[in-house]
């Protein structure tokens, strides 16, 4: 059996040794279980989408073990602090990159690190709409629970990173 701690460290070590944000790191294992992975991390609803207590804990064996460091950064544009993970081991099982194996989940993980975090926020979002809470107009929901987020283009973003995914939401219907 996988520990839990040796997820979170691949994911890491995959992202090229450093992930930035707790977001990022929820959505990304999110997506990586829907597209197979197979983490058995439970997820509900939360402020920013699916969230997974199960991996907060996760990473906080993972830095317990010594396997990850966190520091922090603060944003340049209202002094908010984020995280960022870094890798402090060189190696993880294999088993740790799940059912994916460790060429797709590095692939993936590399992709999901390079996305805005909005778009990959609004992405896992729309996925757990139509596909967890089985809202039929998700469109509407989520520009309910979003709000300026799904602007600009954002939302279009995230449905075509499903849709590139593999993982298409389907028409949204009122």
């Amino acid at each position: 059996m996988t520990e839990r701690e040796d997820i979170v460290a691949a994911v890491v070590n995959a992202a090229g040794g450093a992930l930035t944000g707790r977001v990022r790191l929820q959505k990304t294992l999110y997506l990586l279980d829907r597209l197979g992975f197979e983490s058995e991390f439970q997820y509900e609803y939360y402020h920013y989408g699916p969230y997974s207590r199960d991996l907060d804990l996760a990473v906080a064996d993972a830095k317990a073990f010594d396997k990850i460091e966190e520091d922090y950064g603060f944003r340049s544009s209202d002094g908010a602090r984020f995280s960022i993970f870094k890798a402090k081991v060189d190696e993880v099982p294999a088993d740790a990159f799940g059912d994916l194996g460790a060429e797709a989940t590095s692939e993936l993980v590399q992709r999901f690190a390079g996305t805005n975090v909005t778009i990959l926020e609004l992405a896992a979002t729309v996925d757990w709409l139509w596909k967890m809470e089985g809202v039929p107009n998700w469109r509407a929901e989520i520009t309910k629970r979003k709000g300026a987020k799904v602007q600009n283009g954002r939302l279009d973003k995230a449905v075509e990173l499903l849709t590139e995914l593999n993982l298409p939401p389907p028409p949204s219907h009122a």
